[in-house]
């Protein structure tokens, strides 16, 4: 019997070091959803900030309503993110800019006066020319359009 609890005692510590833990622990890992996944973030290069506005992660209902109120003398411009929200920026500066991250259908609001903006291609053929408009205009892809001339 002695010999019984000396081994006992010599194989408990041993049983107790490698005995899973009484403890839950959770092995999930957290993955993020196929929209989140897909989502990007559209972006125009130079962006000015200061009189230039840009509005990121917004709903469609919240892009139209931006749309539908650009300022006088702004051309706004709405992209997805590919997660169902949507960016849209408020671009006053005469300049021309370049874009990343347009993907798919769009819209512009052309709230210049007098001014035309283009959309150009790669090779900066015109994709699409934005006439003064206070009405949102749809843009069929941005897929292919890489520059904005503002005016």
């Amino acid at each position: 019997m002695l010999a019984l609890i000396a081994a006992l005692s010599v194989l408990l510590p041993i049983f107790l070091i490698t005995a899973p833990s009484a403890q839950a622990t959770d092995t999930t890992v957290s993955t993020p959803t196929d929209a989140q996944a897909m989502a990007w973030t559209p972006k125009v290069s130079p962006f000015s900030g200061g009189q230039e506005r840009v509005h990121r992660n917004v709903s469609t209902e919240t892009r139209n309503r931006l749309l539908a109120n650009c300022g006088l003398l702004y051309l706004c411009v709405a992209a997805g993110e590919g997660d169902g929200q949507h960016s849209v920026f408020e671009l006053y500066y005469c300049t021309e800019r370049t874009l990343s991250n347009f993907l798919g259908a769009g819209a512009v609001t052309n709230n210049q006066t007098g001014k035309s903006a283009r959309l150009l291609n790669q090779d900066r053929s015109v994709y699409m020319t934005v006439k003064p408009n206070r009405t949102p205009t749809r843009v069929p892809s941005w897929d292919t359009v890489y520059y904005i001339q503002v005016c």
